[in-house]
Parts: structure tokens; C-alpha cells; sequence
């Protein structure tokens, strides 16, 4: 014997009415169905579920039973439905997503707040600071499933859409000649020490790009893959580093920000993988462009 689900619904609906009549106009049927389906589940159960009068019903012990336990398996199966739809729809399951080094900072807490607000069963689990390379990597080797990255790049499994374009800022030591000038060009520059992100970084070739057009070798002292730390390096007096716009809204003591009116852009986009079929990834792709793409410059 099983029981049938639509017959248990229909019970329930008796049970919780206490009249026949009642119960059908709150399943929008008529009321002689409705007892006959009442009647072949008491038939199937071999087992008497209400106790019939002219005004109402009551339950029977078994029926008691049934009520409490049916309640439960319905709900469970409600439950179960919606799930199901959910993750179908992309709104339940983890999106594991990485950023680059500055998009960690003016980006990554507000993803992390709307996403919240806005998929209520989706967890999204994010990493930072990461450079182009590493995050390219981490998308080929399916240990995260979005990336917010700086092109270019080359990897025949990644897609990708550019989602912002960013100015690069001067970070100068508080003690510089250069900390009081109210912006900067890049010949300014050039004699000065520098500190800067590796070779393998998007912004550091944008940058050595930039000076190859000029003609122009500044010296490199050290490097540092962080935002932060080669920041704390320019305060410290190291040198001067050449930083996305973003950056600004690190507060470090000891350095200050200075525009460079023809200094070059470094553009942001948001990376997959091209075979991706997961639905929680596909939905959070046009969430997570829409949210860059409208978030004020300086924080990108």
C-alpha cells in the first residue's frame, strides 16, 4: 500500500476544516470528488479516518495519526520542491569566486553584502588579493568558479567581459618632493625608485608598456604581489608604486595618493570557465557584472 499524495493533501484539507464543504471550495473542487477520493484512501489503508455527521467530521484515532504525520511529509515534500526549483534556478547551492588585488577591497565586501541580500540559499565563498595568473589557473583547475581579474590573459577554456576601466594613481612616500604636487605626469616619474607588482602582473606590463613608449627604464627596488603590502613598502620610503585607482581606499599612514593625468588605464573583467553549466554560477554571472559595472570608479 501507498499512500497517494494528492490524497493525503485532500485529507488534510478535510481534517483541518472539519466539513467536507468547506474543504472543497478550499481546494477548488467540488465536494463529491472529494469524498469519494477520502473514501479510497480509507480503502487503501484499511482503516477508518473520519467520523461523518450531517454538520462536521472528526478523526479517528488513526485519522489523529495521519493528520500529525501527514503534515510533516507534506511539508517535507513542499520543502523538497522548492529546493529543487531553487537550485534549478541558480539560487541555492556555493559560487566560489576570486578577486584581484584592489577589486579585494573596494569590490569584494560589496559582493559579498548584496549577494546576500539578494540569494538568500546561495553562499558565496570568495578569495582576495589575488594576481591575473593565479586567478586564470584557479578557474582552469575548477577551484573557483568566477574571477574578477585583469586582462589580458590566454586561456582557450576562459570567457570573459570587460565590466570597467580604471586609472592608475601614484603612491608616494610622505617624505618625497613629489607628496605635495596636486597631480603628477608620467615623466615626473622616471627618475624615481620604484616598487611594484611581479613581472606576470597585468598592471605591472600595462605599466612597463607605458614606459617602453617613453623610452624610459625607472628602478625597480622590490616587489610585492599584495596591494597592501607594496603600499606599506612606499610608506616606508622604498619607493614610489604605480597602483589602480581602487587602491585609494586603502588608508595607510606614511604615503599619499597622487593623480597621473597620462598615466594608462588597466581595464577589469568578469571571468568563467566557457564549459560551465552549474546553475547557481550561470545565475551569479549577470548579478556580479551589473554590481561592478555600476560601482563608482575609485572602489573598482
Amino acid at each position: 500500500m501507498t499512500i497517494d499524495t494528492r490524497q493525503l493533501r485532500y485529507f488534510i484539507a478535510v481534517a483541518e476544516e472539519t466539513h467536507f464543504g468547506r474543504a472543497a471550495e478550499r481546494l477548488r473542487m467540488s465536494q463529491p470528488p472529494l469524498s469519494q477520493q477520502i473514501k479510497q484512501l480509507e480503502v487503501s489503508l484499511g482503516t477508518s479516518l473520519l467520523t461523518r455527521n450531517t454538520r462536521s467530521v472528526d478523526l479517528t484515532p488513526a485519522g489523529a495519526l495521519l493528520l500529525s504525520r501527514g503534515r510533516r511529509v507534506i511539508d517535507e515534500l513542499d520543502a523538497i520542491e522548492a529546493n529543487v526549483r531553487r537550485v534549478g534556478a541558480g539560487l541555492q547551492g556555493i559560487v566560489r569566486v576570486g578577486f584581484t588585488g584592489t577589486a579585494t577591497y573596494g569590490i569584494m565586501p560589496r559582493v559579498v553584502r548584496e549577494a546576500s541580500e539578494k540569494f538568500d540559499g546561495l553562499a558565496v565563498e570568495v578569495s582576495g588579493e589575488k594576481l591575473t595568473p593565479s586567478l586564470i589557473a584557479g578557474l582552469e583547475s575548477n577551484t573557483i568558479d568566477i574571477a574578477v581579474l585583469r586582462p589580458p590573459f590566454a586561456s582557450e577554456l576562459i570567457d570573459h567581459v570587460i565590466v570597467a576601466s580604471e586609472r592608475l594613481v601614484a603612491a608616494v612616500p610622505a617624505g618625497s618632493p613629489l607628496t605635495h604636487s596636486r597631480e603628477l605626469l608620467m615623466a615626473d616619474l622616471a627618475e624615481q625608485d620604484f616598487v611594484g607588482y611581479p613581472a606576470n602582473s597585468t598592471v605591472a606590463q600595462t605599466i612597463s608598456a607605458s614606459w617602453h613608449l617613453r623610452e624610459v627604464q625607472p628602478s625597480s627596488v622590490q616587489t610585492a604581489s599584495e596591494t597592501s603590502t607594496l603600499l606599506s613598502l612606499v610608506a616606508a620610503g622604498i619607493g614610489i608604486a604605480m597602483v589602480p585607482e581602487s587602491a585609494t581606499s586603502l588608508r595607510i599612514g606614511g604615503m599619499n595618493f597622487i593623480p597621473v593625468t597620462d598615466a594608462p588605464n588597466v581595464d577589469l573583467a568578469v571571468a568563467w570557465r566557457r564549459s560551465e553549466v552549474s546553475p547557481a554560477v550561470l545565475t551569479f554571472l549577470p548579478f556580479l557584472e551589473a554590481l561592478i559595472t555600476n560601482v563608482p570608479e575609485r572602489d573598482q
